[in-house]
């Protein structure tokens, strides 16, 4: 995604981990794109409604991934952006709920080209 700065798509992290968050956080980049971080659902919340984002990156562990899935169906200033989990076992088109899987961090570009970002 080598765009310019405000073309940039930002992705918002939502993980409790601090070491996971923080990996997470260097693949994203290491694929161009701006990075947001949360630990849980309202931070994720607050963090959203200050900053537009293309995508909402977690994963089904996540104590409160149920609370992040509705906050986002619930919270119509957060727009729309779609969550997805990174799972290399993935096979493409999966769905956990309402979340996308994606079978790599390389894939984050496809995905959001093929949702018009």
């Amino acid at each position: 995604m080598k765009n310019s700065d405000t073309q940039t798509p930002t992705i918002l992290i939502v993980e409790d981990v601090d070491w996971i968050r923080a990996g997470m956080k260097r693949e994203v980049e290491g694929q161009g794109f701006r990075v947001v971080e949360a630990r849980d659902d309202q931070e994720a919340l607050a963090v959203a409604q200050r900053k537009p984002v293309a995508l909402i990156l977690t994963e089904e562990e996540l104590p409160t991934f149920n609370a992040l899935m509705d906050r986002r169906r619930e919270n119509s200033s957060l727009g729309d952006p779609p969550v997805a989990i990174v799972n290399p076992a993935a096979e493409e088109g999966a769905r956990y709920g309402d979340a996308y899987l994606l079978p790599n961090y390389a894939t984050i570009c496809s995905f959001l080209e093929s949702r018009g970002h």
